[in-house]
């Protein structure tokens, strides 16, 4: 059975840096720390094997191996006829076995016994879920905190992941980053202290399930008894219903505990620990008013919602000619709204039929400082067809000519870039910056194969700058594309 709250589609425009380098350490640690495992664990079998232990060890550690799991004679036959490389691993790597053989009389009297086993041991400890897992019996902060960033499997390890990111991009946008990470952070620690508290075993504990299953306490805490979206999985039967989110809290709870009961061999008492203490960390502090959650983003509210408004407003007075009043309201639009292309383009006409120098001054200042990547090419090429155009007097000025002679060569396009260059060459001074982007334009023109503009580039830094380098380079390139 899964149930998964389905309640916010995945936005990028907000991404979950938090969570995105959640995911990233774990895939580190697990592939470039934990993949030498293997080896450490050779080492310590290896070590332990030449120290000759397992001829002192082997029938202690069957008979109280055997005692403990309750094995039948057959099983108990089996298990001693196993290599003695894998008798060697399993003896090793019990911890229980260990901890009553280091309260054993006769290993306490044997110093040379106690001297050999010490670094089998050592090396042991080096394996990462031995030196960083957490071992409730063996209590250890570094276990404490470790054992959450750690996995046994790359199933293991894609599980969690898959589920760390399906409830931390959404709970990192409601609480906060930082918010996010400490809670996170605290509901693995919690999930490994219950455990500790209810079931002191000598088993190793890995993984970020703790911590998971507290962002999904955390989810059921922040929503409360809002209805939100679920998707659900039982078999051949699967969809989606809506529900208020507490409600999930008792099944996950009762999975939980069915799984405990069932004795699956998943550590039951962590996703509880997790999953009460992300819920409770959530759910008391916003009851009480202590925790800020953004209340915005969990009702959906569009952010933009009031500029979509503004500009649909401004639309309207544009298709009824009120550019009069188009005129002003857009300004203040630019000024609270700066940078958003679909307005530019919105109010450039507007500009341009009233020749308000104002509103084409703003405009064309935000339009040049936006990002190449930002789309504004096609709002480029009109500036550039539109300085032909003799009543557009705004646009005669040398400043924004350079301007959108820059921005096109920056964004590759020479064939525009040809229309403010003109302008430009045609000036009885002309910018000083022009010969850098002259040459710049010429190897665009050549590249094109655009042989007569190239020529027209060329005779002008000819005329103008006889010996400058730049006309030299232009020179000598002109000949090699002729050549060519």
């Amino acid at each position: 059975m899964i149930i998964l709250p389905a309640e916010h589609p995945l936005d990028f425009k907000r991404p979950p840096v938090i969570t995105l380098l959640l995911i990233v350490l774990n895939c580190l640690i697990y592939f470039g720390y934990q993949g030498g495992d293997s080896a450490r664990e050779e080492r310590a079998v290896k070590t332990y094997l030449d120290a000759g232990l397992l001829s002192r060890e082997k029938d202690r550690f069957i008979t109280a191996f055997s005692t403990e799991q309750q094995l039948t004679g057959e099983q108990q036959k089996s298990l001693g006829g196993l290599r003695n490389k894998d008798l060697a691993g399993m003896l090793l790597t019990d911890l229980q076995f260990e901890h009553q053989l280091h309260q054993d009389p006769a290993y306490l009297a044997d110093s040379q016994w106690r001297a050999a086993r010490q670094p089998a041991e050592a090396a042991r400890d080096q394996l990462s879920h031995y030196r960083f897992g957490f071992v409730p019996a063996k209590f250890t902060v570094q276990g404490l905190f470790g054992a959450m960033f750690l996995h046994g499997s790359v199933d293991h390890l894609l599980g969690n992941m898959l589920f760390l990111f399906i409830f931390g991009f959404a709970l990192e946008i409601a609480l906060g980053r930082w918010m996010f990470l400490g809670l996170y952070l605290v509901s693995g620690l919690a999930s490994h202290l219950f455990w500790w508290l209810f079931e002191p075993s000598w088993l190793t504990g890995i993984g970020a399930s703790g911590a998971v299953s507290g962002l999904m306490g955390m989810y059921l805490g922040v929503y409360g008894l809002r209805k939100i979206n679920f998707f659900y999985w039982l078999g051949p039967l699967f969809g989606y219903f809506r529900a208020p989110a507490l409600w999930i809290l008792p099944l996950w709870m009762g999975k939980e505990l069915l799984g405990m009961l069932a004795n699956d061999h998943v550590n039951r008492y962590a996703h509880l620990g997790g999953l009460a203490a992300g819920f409770l960390l959530v759910w008391l502090p916003k009851r009480f008013g202590q925790l800020k959650v953004d209340e915005s983003f969990l009702l959906k509210v569009d952010p933009d919602a009031q500029y979509k408004r503004e500009v649909a407003a401004l639309a309207e007075l544009i298709s009824r000619f009120a550019l009069d009043q188009a005129a002003p309201r857009g300004l203040d639009l630019l000024n609270r709204y700066p940078g958003r292309l679909a307005l530019l383009e919105q109010l450039y006409p507007v500009a341009k039929s009233r020749q308000d120098k104002a509103l084409l001054g703003a405009l064309l200042k935000q339009v040049f400082a936006l990002p190449a990547a930002s789309g504004q090419l096609g709002l480029l090429h009109k500036l550039a067809l539109d300085m032909g155009d003799p009543q557009q007097r705004l646009l005669e000025h040398p400043a924004i000519q350079l301007h959108l002679l820059q921005q096109l060569l920056k964004a590759g396009d020479e064939r525009h870039a040809l229309y403010p260059w003109r302008k430009l060459a045609c000036r009885a001074q002309p910018p000083a910056a022009m010969l850098g982007l002259s040459l710049q334009l010429g190897k665009l023109l050549g590249q094109r194969q655009d042989r007569h503009s190239l020529t027209e580039v060329s005779a002008w830094m000819r005329q103008h700058f006889p010996d400058a380098e730049q006309t030299q380079l232009l020179g000598i390139y002109q000949q090699q594309r002729a050549s060519s």
